[in-house]
C-alpha cells in the first residue's frame, strides 16, 4: 500500500510539472494581444471611462443618501441641519486643497462657480447637470439642472429634507476658504419645495 501511493504521488507530481511546463511554454505562444485582454487591464479597458465613473458615483450616492436619512430619522431635521452645517463647513473648506491638486485656479465669483460644479460633478458623476448663468467678476448664479443625489432620493422614495442643509454649508465652506471676501447664498432648494437649486455667489459690500 505505502509504495503504491508513493509511486502514484510521484506519478502525479511529474505530471504536474511536466503540465506546468508545457502551460508555460504554450503561454509564450499565445498572441500578445490575447494575454493582454485576459489582464486586468485588458477587461478594464473594455468598460468606456463614463462608465465605471457613473458606477462609482451612483454607488456613493447610494450610501450617502441611506446614510443621511438614518440620522434624520434618528436625531430629527433642527439637529440634522445643525449637524450638517457643521461638517458641510469644515468639508467644504477642506476641499479647496483638492480643487488647487486639481490646478483649478481663480478667486473671483466666475471662477469659484467653475469649481464648485466641477467639484461636485466629479463626485456625483455624469449625470450631474449645472448651468452658470450671470458669471461675472462680481456675481455667479449657478443652477442645478438636474441632480443626481436627488435623483437617488426619488429612485429609493426618501423623503425629507436630508440635502438643502449640508449643500448651502458645503458650497459656503468651500467658496469662503477659496475666498473670504465672497459670500454664498442658497436662493433656492427641491427639498424646499423649488424647481431647481441654485445658488448665488457674490462679492461681499
Amino acid at each position: 500500500m505505502q509504495k503504491t501511493a508513493a509511486t502514484t504521488r510521484r506519478g502525479f507530481l511529474k505530471t504536474v510539472a511536466v503540465g506546468a511546463g508545457g502551460y508555460a511554454v504554450g503561454s509564450l505562444l499565445i498572441d500578445p494581444k490575447v494575454v493582454l485582454a485576459q489582464s486586468i487591464e485588458g477587461n478594464l479597458e473594455k468598460i468606456p471611462m463614463e462608465t465605471r465613473w457613473a458606477i462609482a458615483s451612483g454607488s456613493f450616492l447610494y450610501v450617502q443618501s441611506g446614510e443621511n436619512k438614518a440620522l434624520l430619522d434618528k436625531v430629527g431635521q433642527e439637529e440634522y441641519n445643525a449637524i450638517k452645517k457643521k461638517s458641510g463647513l469644515t468639508i467644504g473648506a477642506a476641499n479647496q486643497s483638492r480643487a488647487e491638486g486639481f490646478g483649478f485656479t481663480g478667486t473671483d465669483p466666475k471662477s469659484v462657480a467653475a469649481m464648485t460644479t466641477a467639484l461636485i460633478t466629479v463626485y456625483y458623476g455624469p449625470k450631474q447637470k449645472f448651468e452658470i448663468v450671470d458669471a461675472s467678476a462680481e456675481k455667479a448664479s449657478v443652477k442645478c439642472i438636474n441632480c443626481a443625489y436627488w435623483d437617488t432620493l426619488q429612485a429609493r422614495k426618501i423623503t425629507g429634507d436630508t440635502c438643502s442643509a449640508f449643500s448651502q454649508y458645503w458650497w459656503e465652506g468651500f467658496v469662503t476658504a477659496v475666498n473670504p471676501n465672497l459670500n454664498l447664498q442658497l436662493v433656492k432648494a427641491r427639498p424646499l419645495g423649488d424647481a431647481i437649486c441654485e445658488w448665488n455667489i457674490v462679492n461681499k459690500a
